[in-house]
C-alpha cells in the first residue's frame, strides 16, 4: 500500500506538470530587457530558494531546507531540530544564439552567497514554536548573448533616429544619424543618406555581445507554531534586496567599404571629406532594488504521513534605483573618430503581484518522502509608478504593455527524497515554469539532483545540482520602420519594430551548504 501511494503521488505530479507544459506552448513574444515593463516583472519575481534542499523539495507542505519558509512560513513549525547554515552557489551559463542568419555560442558564470541563517526550535512540552532569520537568494539574472553577421535589412542607427529615442542626441552629435532632408524636419540613419531613393540601404556587418548579471534575495525573519493539534501556522517578514546589470557592446562595420562617399565634414571646413567606417555603441544599466515581502501560511497534518499546505505572499511596493550610461563612437574612413555619451540616474517604483501556493507532502514512507506544490502568480498585475507627472503618459503605456502582454501562470514543482541511511540522503526533483508572456514560448524546465551527507553527529553537508533550459526569442534592438510615401509633404511616419534573436539557454547551478545543529 505504501509503495502504491508513492507511485500514485508521483504519477499525479508528473501528469500535471507534463500536461501543463504541453498545453501552454504558444507563439513567440520577443523579450526586451531594456523595457521597464520587463524589468519590473523580472525584479518582482521570486524563484526557488537556493539552498540544496528547498530547491528540490517544495516547502508548501514540507519542512526541508532553511529556505522552505519562502514557500510557506508554516513549514518552520515542522522543524524539531535547531540549526544554522551557510551556503554558496555557482552558476554556469551557455547560450546559443541565431541572429541575422548566423549562430554564436556565449558562455558566462557567477559565484555568490546563496543563504545564511538559523532556525531555532523552542523546547515545548507539546506542539512547537519555531523562529528563524537570515538571508536567502532566490533569483539569478545571469544571461549572455553573442552575435556576428551581416544585416541587409536594418541597422541599430534606425533605433537612434526614432523620434524620442534615448540615443538621438549623442547619435546626431557623432554622425550616426543626420537630417533626412534639406528642411531638417526628421532624422535619418547615416547609412540611409546619399541615395537616389529615400531609405535605400546597402547593409552592414553587425557584431557584439550582451551580458546580464545579478541576483535577487531576501533578508527575513519568520515564526511558526502548532496553533492547534496538527495545524501549523506561520508568518514571515522579509526585506527584498537585489542587483541587476545590463552591459551591451554593439558594433556596425562597413567591412566591404560600400559607403565610400565624401559628404561628411570631419574638420568643419565646410567641405565633405569622408564617410562612415564603423559605429560602436556601449551602454550599461545598473539597478538596485528593495522592497518588503509579507507572507503567511498554514499546514495541516491529515495523518502521520500526509500533509497539505497553503500560503499567500502579499503584493507590495518595491523601489528601483537605476543608473544608465551610453557612449557612441563613430570612426570614419579617414581615421577621424567622434564620440559622445550620456549619463542618467532614475528612481521608480513597482507594485508586485501577490503569490498563492498550495501543495502536499507524503512523509517518510519506508524512508521515502514526496513533496509537490503549485504556485499561482498573475504577472499581468504588476504595475509601474514613475512618480513623476511629466512621465505619466509613459507610465500608462508601460502598464498597458504589462496588462496586454503578460499573463497569470501556475508554476509547478515536485521532489522526492530517499533516506538511504542515517548519514546519507538522495533527492531528485522537477519544476515546470510557464512563460510569463501571452503567446510566450520560453517555458522553463528545471531538473534537480541532490544529496545530504552527515559529516559528524552535528554537521551535515547538503549538495545540489540544478539544470534549467529553455528557448526564447528576444529583442537585440528596436528600430523605427519609416514609411517614406508621405514625403515630401510630410515627415515620414513610422512603426516600431524589433530585430530579434532566437536563443537556446542552458543554465547549470551548483549549490553547497553546511548545516550545523545548535543544540
Amino acid at each position: 500500500m505504501l509503495k502504491k501511494a508513492i507511485v500514485l503521488a508521483l504519477s499525479f505530479v508528473i501528469i500535471l506538470i507534463v500536461g501543463f507544459s504541453q498545453s501552454s506552448a504558444q507563439d513567440a513574444n520577443p523579450l526586451n530587457s531594456l523595457l521597464y515593463s520587463n524589468q519590473a516583472n523580472m525584479f518582482s519575481d521570486q524563484g526557488i530558494a537556493m539552498d540544496p534542499v528547498s530547491i528540490i523539495m517544495p516547502g508548501t507542505a514540507y519542512a526541508g531546507g532553511f529556505g522552505s519558509f519562502l514557500d510557506n512560513p508554516a513549514s518552520a513549525a515542522l522543524h524539531k531540530q535547531s540549526f544554522g547554515q551557510f551556503g554558496l552557489a555557482y552558476t554556469d551559463l551557455k547560450e546559443t544564439t541565431e541572429f541575422t542568419g548566423a549562430s554564436r555560442v556565449q558562455d558566462d558564470n557567477q559565484f555568490n552567497l546563496s543563504n545564511a541563517g538559523f532556525i531555532y526550535s523552542f523546547p515545548t512540552s507539546q506542539g512547537s514554536l519555531v523562529v528563524g532569520a537570515g538571508y536567502n537568494q532566490h533569483t539569478v539574472f545571469k544571461r549572455a548573448l553573442g552575435f556576428r553577421g551581416r544585416n541587409e535589412q536594418t541597422t541599430i542607427t534606425d533605433q537612434f533616429k526614432t523620434p524620442g529615442s534615448t540615443y538621438s542626441e549623442i547619435a546626431f552629435n557623432t554622425f550616426a544619424t543626420d537630417y533626412g532632408d534639406e528642411f531638417e524636419d526628421w532624422d535619418e540613419s547615416i547609412f540611409r543618406i546619399g541615395f537616389d531613393e529615400f531609405g535605400d540601404y546597402l547593409g552592414v556587418q553587425q557584431q557584439g555581445e550582451i551580458f546580464e548579471s545579478g541576483y535577487g534575495g531576501e533578508y527575513s525573519f519568520f515564526a511558526a507554531t502548532e496553533f492547534q493539534e496538527n495545524l501549523m501556522i506561520g508568518m514571515s517578514l522579509g526585506v527584498l534586496n537585489g542587483q541587476y546589470k545590463y552591459d551591451r557592446l554593439f558594433q556596425e562595420v562597413d567591412n566591404f567599404n560600400l559607403y565610400s562617399s565624401d559628404f561628411i565634414d570631419t574638420n568643419d571646413d565646410g567641405t565633405g571629406d569622408t564617410d562612415i567606417d564603423n559605429i560602436l555603441l556601449q551602454d550599461k544599466i545598473s539597478s538596485t532594488y528593495t522592497g518588503i515581502k509579507l507572507r503567511a501560511g498554514l499546514i495541516y497534518k491529515l495523518s502521520d504521513i500526509l500533509n497539505i499546505g497553503a500560503s499567500y505572499t502579499l503584493g507590495t511596493r518595491m523601489e528601483i534605483e537605476e543608473k544608465f550610461d551610453a557612449n557612441i563612437q563613430t570612426t570614419f574612413d579617414n581615421g577621424v573618430a567622434f564620440d559622445d555619451e550620456l549619463n542618467s540616474e532614475f528612481t521608480y517604483y513597482v507594485e508586485m503581484p501577490s503569490r498563492t501556493s498550495i501543495g502536499f507532502s507524503l512523509n517518510n514512507l519506508n524512508s521515502i518522502s514526496v513533496s509537490a506544490a503549485a504556485e499561482y502568480v498573475n504577472y499581468a498585475g504588476t504595475r509601474i509608478d514613475f512618480n513623476d507627472g511629466s512621465l505619466f503618459e509613459d507610465e500608462i503605456a508601460e502598464n498597458d504593455f504589462i496588462q496586454n502582454n503578460f499573463r497569470s501562470v501556475w508554476n509547478l514543482k515536485g521532489g522526492i527524497q530517499f533516506d538511504v541511511n542515517d548519514g546519507f540522503i538522495l533527492r531528485g526533483g522537477y519544476s515546470f515554469l510557464p512563460s510569463k508572456f501571452e503567446n510566450g514560448t520560453d517555458d522553463r524546465s528545471v531538473f534537480s539532483l541532490g544529496t545530504g551527507i552527515s559529516v559528524s553527529d552535528n554537521i551535515q553537508l547538503q549538495l545540489a545540482l540544478q539544470y534549467k533550459y529553455w528557448d526564447e526569442v528576444s529583442s537585440v534592438y528596436d528600430y523605427a520602420d519609416y514609411d517614406y510615401t508621405t514625403l515630401p509633404e510630410e515627415a515620414p511616419t513610422f512603426t516600431i519594430q524589433s530585430e530579434n534573436a532566437s536563443r537556446s539557454v542552458d543554465r547549470l547551478q551548483l549549490l553547497s551548504t553546511i548545516r550545523f545543529n545548535l543544540y
